[in-house]
């Protein structure tokens, strides 16, 4: 299997190639810096430099020459952006045969999009932070509260109000949620499930983290809770494949605060725990069943960090 590999330079990539090239497939991998800048490019077969995503005709035609010229099978991004680029051009990459591994766009309008997951979930067995549009009312909104773009990531474009004056500062700002200020741990849950409806996930609680919200040291808390409630979001959502949630823990109660519709920058900890959840991944869009389900203890793992010189 000829597999192409979007953003080489980002935290799950290491991971992800080498997991695929375990899996026996050629992995190509493409970002927007040279390959010399990542030395996971080592680990790829070949790799292409193309257009930021947000250009979007030059980067869309770019991919496709690559799948033209690599006779690619499959298409992993592994980008939050990528994916909404992606999604607007499904059919482009239908035609040369190449298949796009990312959700269904039904799934994709609720998980990139923070208003309408909210709404989406609200009255059901997820708890929610209450959330409205910059635009609405704000006058029954508890503050402190978050200002975000709905569709945002990594903490892009983040504020905190203080107060409702501070509403000002985002009300002309589009595509702004302003939601309640959870006070609580950060727990991320890596999920995956295939077509048949199997499904496995492993939750971590986020010791510490950069500022763009990646974990780097955890601690693997096994919970039933946790798990029960990324299989219902699994479920309603229809996802086949691996992806991401994130929850606060309030009150003893979890709060779901977003969904990342694709690896987690932390996949390299449920893998290392035993469970590899990329080859899982390529088996649910293969029609194959994710590997078994594997128990796991509580315990709490560090990524570390070297040098390489890498030209």
């Amino acid at each position: 299997m000829n597999i192409l590999l979007t953003a080489i330079g980002s935290f799950s990539a290491d991971c992800v190639v080498n997991s695929l090239k375990r899996a026996g497939n050629r992995v190509i991998g493409c970002d927007i810096y040279p390959s010399e800048w990542h030395p996971v490019s080592k680990d790829c077969h070949r790799v292409h430099r193309v257009p930021f995503a947000t250009e979007e005709d030059k980067y869309i035609g770019e991919l496709l020459q690559i799948c033209s010229a690599e006779h690619i099978d499959m298409l992993f991004p592994l980008t939050d952006l990528e994916i909404d680029v992606l999604n607007r051009h499904r059919e482009s990459f239908a035609r040369d045969n190449v298949f796009l591994c990312i959700q269904s766009e039904g799934c994709l309008s609720i998980a990139r999009n923070k208003y309408e997951q909210a709404k989406f979930f609200k009255g059901s067995i997820i708890n929610v932070p209450d959330t409205i549009l910059a635009t609405d009312d704000v006058s029954n909104m508890n503050f402190p509260a978050i200002a975000k773009p709905y569709d945002g990531r990594s903490s892009e474009g983040l504020y905190t109000l203080i107060t409702s004056e501070d509403v000002s500062l985002i009300k002309n700002r589009e595509k702004y949620i302003i939601q309640e200020k959870l006070p609580g741990n950060i727990f991320t849950v890596d999920y995956v499930r295939d077509c048949f409806g199997n499904d496995f996930s492993i939750p971590r609680e986020e010791l510490l983290r950069t500022k763009n919200g990646a974990g780097t040291t955890v601690r693997i808390a096994p919970s039933l809770m946790l798990s029960e409630m990324a299989s219902f979001v699994g479920s309603r959502l229809g996802v086949v494949g691996c992806i991401n949630m994130e929850f606060i823990n309030n009150n003893d109660k979890y709060y779901l605060i977003d969904i990342n519709p694709r690896f987690s920058a932390g996949v390299a900890f449920s893998n290392f725990m035993g469970y590899d959840m990329v080859k899982s991944h390529l088996n649910s869009f293969l029609n194959l069943r994710i590997e078994r389900p594997i128990s796991i203890t509580e315990q709490i793992i560090a990524k570390r960090y070297r040098e390489e010189i890498i030209l």
